[in-house]
């Protein structure tokens, strides 16, 4: 498990990494952060206390049902390619990218928290 939660904490680095040349990296950088820094702790063999990573979860949930219009929209477009380019030359490129983020980054947060209330 420990290998597991390096390798969750160092792809959410890499993401966070990304966000440098975003143009809005100081939302997106604490995101994914958060997400490797529980899994960091937890490849340790500490855990993020729990009500942290439960308000986290909740807080990052409530951002990603913010960008299920633009996904619904992205959907209705026939899902058009949001990986030719790194550019995000049209809207809603960035911003059905930003939405698969957040659906990561909760979906992980989630496993984390379900994890952790295991061990509680």
């Amino acid at each position: 498990m420990r290998t597991l939660n390096v390798m969750i904490c160092l792809i959410f680095l890499l993401f966070a990494g990304w966000q440098y040349n975003d143009p809005d990296p100081y939302i997106w950088i604490p995101i994914y952060g958060f997400v490797a820094l529980a899994y960091g702790l937890a490849a340790f063999g500490m855990e993020m206390p729990y009500k942290i990573l439960v308000s986290g979860l909740i807080l990052m949930t409530i951002y990603m049902l913010t960008y299920i219009p633009d996904l619904y929209r992205w959907i209705q477009m026939g899902e058009p390619s949001i990986v030719d380019t790194m550019q995000a030359e049209r809207p809603w490129i960035e911003l059905t990218r930003e939405g698969f983020g957040l659906m990561l980054c909760v979906a992980f947060t989630g496993w984390r928290v379900r994890l952790a209330r295991r061990h509680n």
